[in-house]
């Protein structure tokens, strides 16, 4: 999978993209919103993208996707959209780098990762989730015109807020 805004382009994550990722994971912003991980070297995160991308090729379009800077040609975030055992519907995620953040490249991302999954799998809606305390994230779900539509434990011993964009 391959998109494109002016200044993005996002694609199926790589197992070259590890030193990134590493960094992604251990991001003090990612082990508090989204969780740790416990990757300790490049090695181990290795380890995980094989595991992750072999899921994904297995999904259909579906899995997790690298964010590049088309100035830096860097990596600078993550978007997902992943189907959910415990959802009805596909749901989206994202993540950057502090260098990422604050220049609306998670807005520019998600929507082309919305228009995507419009696109491509035919749903009446997409979802995203945050933990309650995760307002920036809320606060760009909301101008990206989601709507709160409750609370659902949908990971282990935690339960988040659940955003809803109906197409």
């Amino acid at each position: 999978m391959k998109l494109e805004s002016e200044r993005l382009i996002i694609r199926d994550a790589l197992m070259s993209d590890a030193p990134f990722y590493f960094e992604l994971f251990n991001d003090p912003d990612w082990i508090q919103f989204i969780g740790d991980k416990n990757l300790k070297s490049i090695e181990e995160t290795e380890v995980y993208l094989k595991e992750t991308l072999f899921k994904n090729l297995q999904l259909g379009g579906l899995g997790f996707f690298t964010v590049i800077s088309k100035e830096t040609n860097r990596p600078i975030g993550a978007s997902t959209a992943l189907q959910r055992d415990k959802l009805a519907f596909i749901d989206i995620g994202y993540a950057f780098l502090p260098i990422g953040r604050g220049n609306g490249y998670a807005t520019e991302a998600t929507k082309l990762i919305i228009e995507y999954v419009r696109s491509k799998f035919k749903q009446e809606k997409v979802l995203a989730l945050t933990m309650p305390e995760n307002e920036k994230s809320q606060k760009l779900l909301k101008k990206l015109g989601f709507n709160y539509i409750g609370m659902q434990q949908v990971f282990e011993n935690t339960e988040d807020c659940v955003f809803e964009y109906i197409f």
